[in-house]
């Protein structure tokens, strides 16, 4: 089970060669600059711009994908989505090379796997 959801994971974050090209809008050290800006208490305005870009970037991931049977939240608040995301971010820095999206599904899988 553990091998496949590792495959899973790692053909995710692989390119696709029809889009090699292709440059996200926003990778992962982008969105864990933004996450910065979300865990930290006092901010400033520019951060406090970050940080809701952050949890609406988060947000959006969840909304485009939450019944695709990629992960299985049970009422799940944006924060919770967040955090999560936050700390996978900052336990996986080798990829922060890989698009905001795929990090984001990443985090939500290893945190909700779907129940087989």
């Amino acid at each position: 089970m553990k091998a496949s959801k590792l495959i899973l994971i790692a053909t995710m974050l692989m390119p696709i060669s029809a889009n090699a090209g292709f440059n996200a809008f926003i990778n992962g050290q982008k969105l864990h600059d933004k996450s910065t800006a979300y865990k930290s208490g006092d901010i400033d305005n520019a951060e406090l711009y970050d940080a809701g870009a952050y949890v609406y970037y988060v947000m959006g991931v969840v909304d485009a994908t939450i019944g695709s049977g990629l992960f299985c939240p049970q009422n799940i608040t944006s924060d919770q989505a967040a955090n999560v995301v936050s700390k996978y971010l900052n336990e996986h820095p080798e990829l922060w090379s890989s698009s905001a999206e795929s990090l984001v599904k990443a985090a939500l899988m290893k945190e909700w796997p779907c129940p087989k």
